[in-house]
């Protein structure tokens, strides 16, 4: 049987590469990997406690909107003053149920979505004047000597998401309420630090410990760790909702606390200038 005409063989290329030494070694890989799986583990871990500290939060207010309908089914007949006098209960546990839900909610949206803020450029010292006026307006904050201090150059315009900026500084400004008597300071100063904004919330309540600092802004901190025992305990997601905003926004914030002078806290938040 004749062979197709025209065919021929090829000849393999036999050329030898040269070879290219890895870009890590086994050692390095291996300890990448180690590293790895050390963050995953905490990371897990940190979840688990925050799943426990979540479930042991919501457990408060539905058992009392639980006992408030057990009050009312146990009555006979059900009057406008027994409905009355269960409702504040109910409206309140409800608005912190909420609450938790919208933090959980918010954490989740800021590991997991990059596209879920949307920034707009505002001038700085506006964006803080209305804020600060609000809470001059908010009949919580009445009993709080409360100041703002804009120093030069805080006209330039900063790239921010104006509802969840506002959310953040909210959490510092009531983080500050619950830690101040009646007639102490909540005061905001502003800064320009070259191309940054600093924003600096300051107030002459409790201090934060020693002990406690480095930790505030982390998940699985919660209130019951925190500077009084008469403080209200919560989930603690309040400052490391902050951290996550701002850290969105391509900023920072720390915590400065001398637990010796007793002069209260201040909290810095750093915001790059807006380009162009």
């Amino acid at each position: 049987m004749e062979r197709g005409t025209g065919s021929h063989l090829q000849k393999s290329d036999m050329t030898k590469k040269p070879f290219e030494e890895p870009a890590l070694t086994v050692s390095e890989l291996s300890n990448a990997l180690y590293e790895s799986n050390q963050k995953l583990f905490k990371t897990l871990h940190e979840r688990d406690e925050i799943f426990a500290n979540i479930s042991h939060d919501l457990r408060a207010p539905i058992t009392a909107i639980h006992n408030c309908i057990e009050y009312l089914s146990s009555l006979e007949h059900i009057g406008e003053s027994d409905i009355r006098e269960v409702l504040p209960m109910l409206e309140s546990r409800s608005a912190m149920l909420e609450h938790m839900i919208d933090d959980i909610f918010l954490l989740t949206k800021i590991d997991f979505s990059d596209d879920f803020f949307h920034f707009e450029k505002v001038p700085a010292d506006a964006f803080l004047e209305d804020l600060f006026y609000m809470y001059k307006a908010d009949e919580q904050y009445s009993s709080r000597e409360l100041s703002l201090e804009c120093g030069p150059g805080c006209d330039i315009l900063i790239n921010v998401d104006v509802f969840y900026m506002k959310r953040a500084i909210d959490n510092i400004f009531k983080n500050a309420l619950k830690y101040t008597e009646s007639g102490n300071y909540i005061k905001i100063t502003v800064k320009r630090d070259g191309n940054r904004m600093e924003i600096i919330i300051s107030n002459n309540g409790k201090s934060i410990s020693k002990e406690n600092l480095p930790h505030i802004f982390d998940r699985t901190f919660t209130d019951s760790d925190s500077r009084t025992p008469s403080a209200s305990s919560g989930m603690g997601l309040g400052l490391s909702i902050c951290l996550g905003i701002i850290q969105k926004h391509g900023g920072n914030i720390y915590a400065v606390s001398d637990e010796t002078s007793g002069d209260g806290c201040e909290f810095h938040i750093l915001l790059p200038m807006a380009e162009g």
